[in-house]
């Protein structure tokens, strides 16, 4: 719905150019709020994705900036960018959401944050079928799927 501007999130120390792993490639965080409504439900939603690149690049790009236009865009899919990116209902411990593929496989969705500078894309979100499953991981029970067949003795 409303969109704020995107923020260059400084770390702790008030750099934008964070230092990773590799020293030939630093990142950038990006962040951006929203309001959204969904189901007469309004919610307010932060996204938030890494920008890669030199060192230097970075520096000369995104240095002296605090804020970008655009806004960040949401892309699910089927097909496996990085275990990393598998859509869970919550916290790392949470399951995976799975959906129903166009050829009626149940697949795991993989979800990318990506910064469109022209504002003209939009999120590309796909529905998952597992949500008894997550109900009961955050209701902390155990999740029998219904076609499991139960004893009379475990009844």
């Amino acid at each position: 719905m409303t969109n704020s501007k995107i923020e260059i999130a400084p770390n702790e120390l008030g750099a934008t150019v964070r230092e990773s792993s590799n020293k030939d490639i630093h990142y950038v965080r990006l962040v951006q709020s929203s309001i959204k409504i969904a189901n007469n439900f309004l919610k307010k939603v932060t996204l938030s994705c890494l920008v890669f690149g030199k060192p230097e690049e970075l520096e000369q790009t995104f240095g002296s900036l605090k804020f970008l236009p655009g806004k960040l865009v949401i892309n699910e899919s089927f097909v496996p960018s990085d275990d990393r990116n598998l859509k869970r209902a919550g916290s790392d411990d949470a399951p995976i959401c799975v959906g129903l593929s166009p050829n009626g496989d149940t697949l795991p969705i993989y979800r990318t944050i990506i910064y469109d500078p022209t504002s003209s894309l939009e999120d590309t979100l796909i529905s998952h079928t597992n949500v008894n499953e997550i109900r009961a991981f955050h209701n902390g029970e155990e999740f029998v799927p219904a076609d499991t067949e139960v004893s009379e003795a475990q009844a």
